[in-house]
C-alpha cells in the first residue's frame, strides 16, 4: 500500500500550499475570489481523503479484512474526484451530484459499519477460542 511518509509529507505540503495561497490571497487579491474559493476547496477535499489514506494505510497490515478497507479507498477515491469535478466543472445538476454523492456516502458508511462490526466480532471470537473472554 501507500507509504505512510509520503501521505504525511503530502498532507503537509497541501497545509502550507493552503497557508501560503490564504496570505498571498489576503493581501494581494490576486486570484478571483471564485477561483480562490475552488482552489481551497480542492486542497481541503484533497487533504481530507489523504488523511483518510493515512488511516488505512496504518490499519491495512493488521486487518483481516483488506477488501473491505479497500472498497473503502476505492468509494472515497471515486467521490473525491466526483466533488472535485463538480466543484470546477459543475459537469451534472446538483440534484443529480447530491443524489450520487448522497448514495456513495450511504455505501461507505455501511461497508465502514461492516468493516467495524467484522473486526470486533472477528476478535472477540478469537479470545473466545482462546479462553481469554467468557
Amino acid at each position: 500500500m501507500i507509504k505512510g511518509k509520503i501521505l504525511l509529507l503530502s498532507l503537509c505540503a497541501m497545509g502550507v500550499l493552503a497557508a501560503v495561497l490564504g496570505l498571498i490571497e489576503m493581501w494581494t487579491y490576486v486570484i478571483e475570489w471564485d477561483v480562490f474559493l475552488k482552489i481551497m476547496g480542492t486542497i481541503l477535499i484533497a487533504g481530507t481523503e489523504i488523511s483518510l489514506l493515512m488511516a488505512i494505510d496504518y490499519d491495512m497490515a493488521a486487518s483481516r479484512r483488506k477488501w473491505l478497507l479497500l472498497g473503502l479507498v476505492a468509494l472515497t477515491g471515486l467521490a473525491t474526484v466526483l466533488v472535485t469535478a463538480q466543484i470546477w466543472t459543475q459537469a451534472l445538476e446538483w440534484h443529480v451530484f447530491l443524489k450520487i454523492i448522497g448514495s456513495i456516502g450511504i455505501v461507505i458508511f455501511l461497508v465502514g459499519f461492516l468493516l467495524a462490526v467484522a473486526e470486533d466480532f472477528g476478535n472477540n471470537k478469537r479470545l473466545k477460542d482462546q479462553n481469554y473472554v467468557d
